[in-house]
């Protein structure tokens, strides 16, 4: 009762999985990464086991058909398993075993695999490889969360709605940029789980997207006082403070410590988002 995809964009060194399931928190046993290893999803009575493993076997250095082979050649429950997997170099391969209920299928091509089951039509998992393949250029991201649309518009589960949740890798991309966690999102229960899990994600890149340098403005005298008044305004702002030392203070009590790029320098989003604040207290 779950659709999957699991997609490389070796260019960017990401690698990710992203599912929707008319089952309570899909994320907590489908999406498995590591950044330039590779992604597994195992689904249809799945097998949890299988993505840790799937991961070893690809960074033992096999490609995802032996992989998935090897996996799946001492498994005695094989033939009710989906699994897709994909490396860091956007090799792929996918199973869907005889025994899965239909409508279940797996297409796969360069840079992903897309799988489901119990679907409520056959058009389902084509419409997913169709929209990741016509998104090509737009962030990893953005192209899972638009294959699940894809999928949902084909009728998705055919039992319906429950769960969704996306898992991006990349090295030194999590928070702090010490792991390779960048992306981990979970709709654990919802009406609409692809949509909220879509304004996570926009949530997640307010909150932890690193500003471009390219993006960054210098305060002029004007601006600085703007960001005064607004700060004090929030009560952010101390008796004889420094603008700039209240402003770091104020962006690490909001989680937006990830933009901050010192003195003198302002990331618009920072901008934004304080305006808004202060429009909406």
């Amino acid at each position: 009762m779950t659709y999957s995809i699991v997609a490389a964009d070796p260019d960017v060194h990401e690698v990710g999985v992203a599912t929707q399931s008319k089952f309570l928190a899909v994320g907590a046993v489908v999406p498995w990464a590591r950044g330039d290893v590779g992604a597994v999803a195992t689904q249809s009575f799945a097998d949890a086991t299988f993505g840790p493993r799937g991961l070893e076997l690809l960074a033992s250095g096999v490609d995802p058909q032996t992989a998935l082979d090897r996996l799946l050649g001492v498994d005695e429950g094989r033939e009710q398993r989906q699994v897709g997997v994909v490396d860091a170099v956007g090799r792929s391969a996918s199973f869907t075993g005889t025994k899965c209920f239909e409508h279940a299928a797996s297409i796969t091509g360069p840079g992903f695999a897309c799988q489901g089951n119990i679907l409520a039509a056959a058009s389902v998992v084509p419409a997913m490889a169709e929209s990741f393949e016509r998104s090509a250029g737009r962030p990893l991201a953005d192209r899972l969360v638009e294959a699940l649309r894809a999928a949902e518009r084909e009728g998705g589960d055919r039992r319906g709605r429950e769960s969704a949740a996306i898992l991006v890798a990349k090295p030194g991309a999590g928070y702090g940029g010490n792991n390779d966690r960048y992306l981990d999102l979970r709709v654990d229960h919802h009406d609409d789980p692809i949509e909220e899990l879509a304004r996570l994600l926009e949530l997640h890149r307010l909150y932890f997207e690193r500003p471009r340098p390219s993006d960054l403005v210098e305060p002029d005298g004007a601006l600085e006082e703007e960001i005064r008044i607004m700060l004090n305004g929030l009560g952010r702002l101390r008796a004889g403070q420094d603008v700039w030392e209240a402003l770091e203070e104020y962006m690490s009590w909001e989680n937006l410590e990830e933009r901050w790029v010192g003195r003198g320098q302002l990331d618009p989003r920072v901008l934004e988002y304080l305006r808004a604040q202060v429009q909406a207290q």
